[in-house]
């Protein structure tokens, strides 16, 4: 939604710089990568092309906004002093709701228990942390805390999320080959998760550690809630009971804030950004 008092803070060019460096930085290093460092060191690789979103946020916020700016930025995201319902929210909640949801619906529908078979639960933070530190969790600074305000000085909220769940799933196109899918199904995921995320950060109050949180929670915790079959007869595939999961959710989150997803902003000159620089 464009802001009319004011010019918005993250110009279209720096923006548009933001996706090239993005694309660019991550797909530099994972389509060479992949192809010259065999398994299981090639994630070594990933771990370094996650990084991409998060670089790329801050060269184009130097390039575009100065180093002063980029400082309070970067200072204002990481903040750790917010609620603690934020942290549980972020860690547990919202990852276990979705791990509850996707088996209960993997059930429902005739697929076999299967809980005896994932990883233990005292394992949950050993694979937590890493994951929000490292593959995953770490794009967040890029995705969140520099291309979603951008995008929401431009564009209604759900139009936001479309536009950055699209460049998000798409970003990940070198990587369909490992994660046995393909681009369709991804986007069918991505898109509703995008909405989950963005609300997240919306009512994260500009910290962007919940996030990273959550985005490494839903990662991980299929393996805490393993579906090891397809269910109605090969086509309810993970994949796709998990997007439903999404979708119902992402819809139901829309329905609750009319929209808004948490965005307090609009014409009359509210921004993210300014909320965030004058709580710091």
């Amino acid at each position: 939604m464009t802001n009319s008092t004011h010019s918005p803070v993250i110009t279209s060019r720096t923006l548009w710089l933001y996706f090239a460096l993005a694309f660019g930085i991550t797909w530099g290093i994972l389509i060479p990568g992949l192809n010259l460092v065999p398994p299981p060191l090639d994630i070594l690789v990933i771990i370094v092309a996650a990084f991409g979103p998060f670089a790329a946020a801050v060269v184009a916020m130097r390039t575009g906004q100065g180093r002063e700016a980029t400082r309070t930025w970067l200072k204002s995201m990481f903040r750790l002093r917010i609620p603690g319902y934020l942290y549980l929210a972020g860690a547990f909640l919202l990852p276990i709701g979705v791990g509850v949801a996707h088996y209960g619906l993997y059930r429902l529908l005739g697929g076999r228990p299967a809980l005896a078979e994932g990883i233990p639960w005292y394992q949950y933070l050993a694979y937590l942390i890493p994951t929000a530190l490292l593959t995953g969790g770490n794009e967040e600074p890029g995705w969140r805390s520099f291309a979603l305000p951008a995008l929401l000085e431009r564009f209604h909220p759900v139009a936001a999320s479309a536009v950055l769940g699209v460049a998000h799933a798409f970003w990940h196109w070198p990587l369909m080959g490992r994660y046995e899918t393909d681009m369709g199904w991804y986007l069918l995921n991505v898109l509703p998760l995008t909405v989950l995320l963005n609300w997240c950060y919306l009512r994260s109050r500009g910290s962007v550690v919940p996030v990273m949180l959550f985005h490494a929670g839903v990662n991980v915790i299929g393996s805490f809630f393993p579906t090891p079959h397809d269910v109605l007869g090969g086509v309810g595939t993970y994949m796709l009971l998990r997007s439903l999961v999404y979708w119902v959710g992402a819809a139901a989150v829309i329905a609750a804030t009319k929209g808004r997803l948490g965005w307090q902003g609009g014409v009359d000159g509210a921004r993210v950004t300014d909320a965030v620089a004058s709580d710091v």
